[in-house]
């Protein structure tokens, strides 16, 4: 049973799907992982339903606010961490010992790894921001350096911008992204329309137009369905990034 959007992605990446019984609702990638039961979250599980499907281990994140005591009593409770790069590759060759894929662990796990490659001094700097619901907005939510997506940026090549970023949440109001004023910004947006989804982001950061990277027409947007997973799919987001900096070399 996992409960973890990221855990159950990796598991299919694993070939391990025949060992999962139940998924938590958010559970969408790959397609075919919608075809198993859903059963609430870790943090407001279904636990009638749990019970009925009889897991032998019920997976979750580490989340705050995860139901353990519940969830320990349907099965085998492991919470396996799942913020920073050192977490991912753990909990992935945890995941290979689980359910005796420990061969085809071990090749995610140091494929996983490989996001702690630091960018060259060389390197651009970005801020990598997320989406917004369009029109003008009053703040933009960013990309921590330290974050799996911080690391993603890093492996594709780029410098964060925001490297020691203020404390609280990862949000800049327009006047703190005015005053940062990025030479680049590339916008993550998890969507089924690429296209959309770009015209959208531009649109919006358009309405931004002090900042030097608008002006130049220095933004480029990375739409893709699971541009924001934590799973095994942000090995294809930094290809993404890679290649939006590789258009953005292009530009003057």
């Amino acid at each position: 049973m996992s409960l973890s959007p990221a855990i159950t992605e990796a598991l299919a990446t694993l070939g391990a799907l025949d060992r999962v019984v139940g998924r938590s609702d958010w559970c969408s990638t790959p397609a075919e992982v919608t075809r198993l039961p859903a059963v609430g979250s870790s943090l407001t599980p279904a636990l009638e339903r749990i019970a009925g499907l009889r897991p032998t281990h019920v997976l979750a994140d580490a989340s705050a606010g995860t139901q353990a005591e519940a969830l320990g009593r349907l099965g085998q409770l492991e919470t396996l961490p799942w913020l920073t790069v050192d977490d991912v590759v753990a909990s992935t060759r945890r995941l290979g010992a689980l359910t005796q894929r420990e061969a085809e662990a071990t090749t995610l796990a140091e494929r996983l790894a490989a996001l702690q490659t630091p960018p060259p001094a060389s390197a651009p700097r970005v801020l990598l921001a997320l989406d917004d619901v369009g029109g003008r907005p009053s703040e933009v939510w960013y990309v921590r350096a330290d974050s799996l997506h911080g690391a993603a940026l890093s492996a594709a090549g780029a410098q964060n911008v925001l490297e020691a970023p203020p404390s609280g949440q990862p949000a800049l109001s327009i006047e703190a992204l005015l005053r940062l004023d990025p030479p680049n910004v590339i916008v993550l947006a998890a969507s089924n329309d690429p296209e959309a989804a770009r015209a959208r982001a531009l649109e919006t950061w358009s309405t931004l137009g002090p900042l030097a990277a608008v002006r130049a027409g220095r933004v480029e947007v990375v739409a893709t369905p699971t541009a924001l997973s934590t799973g095994p799919s942000i090995l294809g987001t930094v290809e993404a990034l890679r290649a939006a900096l590789t258009r953005l070399a292009t530009r003057p």
